[in-house]
């Protein structure tokens, strides 16, 4: 499996793979080898590198170069705060770390003056997960585990070649795969942004229509339906794969409305991405589901109290999650043995197979002894028509143990939306899941894959 993997990297057509790098992609591998004959010359055995780095082609260089290297790879975002970074430091503990200098240009800085002689593990990533609402965590991968994930979903959406638009970060698992489908499969890669999400580089052009795939978080999808513009562009995509959080049903409705190929899917860190999927044409037809699983995993719904006893289809559950994607532990703790993962989401399965992911337990708070699902909340926020986005949250409170906050961006005048949004939330939600704090921002706050930054909001609604 690795050695196939790693021919695959060495014979990889890069301006096939890369189209809208072929000018640049010499000088970035060049830059490129030349880091890696330094950290390969300096480090014996397996050599642990964090790469720090927000641009693609950047990024895409320095990760395809090492990776052939049995290397340990840890995947980190410029984009955390001080804190962040020097926990994710202390758990990777990288021989190695590269970044983008004050230039653009890489910079590697040596972590340690003595050389390592570190255990013999062959190539592993670490991914990372949480931060936003919790400690930063990595998980690793390995070939077997990507290269599974990547034929799993190539087999369930009948599709020789993925080629895809990529809108996320590569050093979040969501963009990551996306790079590692479309290398695996020969696919194509094209990057861009929200701002220029129509300025694909010839991608819609080049591709034919069964290949293109773009995957999305809800409040990219919002923020591209803004714009009556992105509307056409939108159309032309096999499938947009759209998960990393609940979608709100005003929004999945207007998405059906304009006939969108949204693809509704279901999946982690843990799982290199997507385990359960949902077609387009199901979608159109009106599911909201996440689809059946994925070939090469299970998915069980088990006991919420003594998360052993399977529950039958249409009853509600911890999600348990088996298979070759399955990520091998977390850096720092005991390896993963049996591929047998439990989730902190609360789901169910019905008749035909489809999952239904209902909440995670994890956005589950107690206030006053009640518990309160903050998806829930949220949901109600965005349908009530006076907020453009929204954000439950907890702020810690002596007297009730947590108080529920919402921070939202109001879709009109803000006195107006706030007494709406009141009156809304008090006729669809119990009296105990009605926000204590209301703060009205204009931006809500959130990390590359939209979700809210917590602290930050916690930090707004304390002053």
């Amino acid at each position: 499996m690795e050695a196939d993997v790693k021919a695959l990297i060495a014979e990889c057509d890069w301006e096939k793979v890369f189209p809208q790098f072929d000018d640049a992609w010499a000088a970035r591998r060049q830059n490129a080898k030349a880091l890696r004959d330094a950290i390969c010359m300096e480090t014996r055995d397996s050599p642990s590198v964090a790469i720090a780095v927000s641009d693609p082609i950047a990024f895409a260089s320095v990760f395809l170069t090492l990776c052939r290297d049995d290397a340990e790879l840890a995947l980190l975002s410029p984009n955390w705060t001080r804190r962040e970074m020097d926990d994710a430091m202390e758990q990777v503990q990288p021989d190695w770390l590269v970044k983008e200098a004050s230039d653009g240009e890489l910079e590697w800085l040596r972590c340690s003056s003595l050389p390592k002689t570190n255990e013999k593990t062959g190539f592993r990533v670490l991914i990372p997960t949480g931060g936003t609402t919790g400690r930063i965590r990595f998980a690793i991968h390995d070939w077997r585990t990507l290269s599974s994930a990547v034929g799993g979903l190539q087999t369930h959406i009948h599709c020789e070649r993925i080629s895809s638009h990529c809108l996320l970060p590569l050093y979040h698992v969501s963009g990551f795969m996306q790079l590692m489908r479309s290398l695996l499969t020969s696919g194509s890669l094209v990057f861009g942004s929200l701002d220029s999400f129509r300025d694909t580089h010839g991608f819609l052009e080049s591709v034919p229509l069964e290949e293109r795939f773009l995957s999305l978080v809800p409040t990219q999808l919002k923020r591209l339906l803004h714009e009556a513009g992105n509307r056409q562009t939108l159309m032309q995509y096999q499938a947009i794969f759209l998960g990393g959080g609940p979608a709100s049903s005003n929004l999945l409705r207007k998405a059906r409305e304009l006939s969108l190929p949204i693809a509704l899917t279901y999946g982690m860190t843990e799982t290199a991405a997507q385990v359960a999927t949902l077609s387009p044409e199901e979608f159109l037809s009106g599911h909201t589901d996440q689809g059946r699983a994925l070939p090469h995993v299970t998915i069980e719904i088990v006991s919420h109290e003594d998360g052993t006893t399977r529950m039958p289809n249409g009853e509600a559950g911890r999600i348990v999650l088996e298979g070759k994607s399955v990520f091998c532990g977390y850096k720092g703790q005991a390896r993963l043995a049996d591929k047998r993962f439990v989730t902190s989401d609360i789901g169910k399965i019905d008749t035909s197979g489809r999952l239904r992911v209902l909440w995670r337990d994890d956005r589950v708070i107690i206030s006053g002894g009640e518990k309160i699902d903050l998806d829930e909340v949220e949901r109600v926020a965005l349908e009530s028509g006076y907020v453009f986005d929204a954000a439950a949250f907890s702020v810690p409170d002596d007297e009730w143990g947590e108080l529920l906050a919402l921070a939202y961006s109001p879709s009109s005048e803000v006195e107006s939306a706030e007494a709406g949004l009141r009156e809304f939330m008090k006729e669809s939600l119990s009296r105990f899941k009605i926000p204590k704090i209301w703060k009205s921002i204009e931006t809500i706050p959130r990390s590359e894959t939209g979700k809210p930054k917590l602290g930050e909001l916690r930090g707004r609604v304390s002053k």
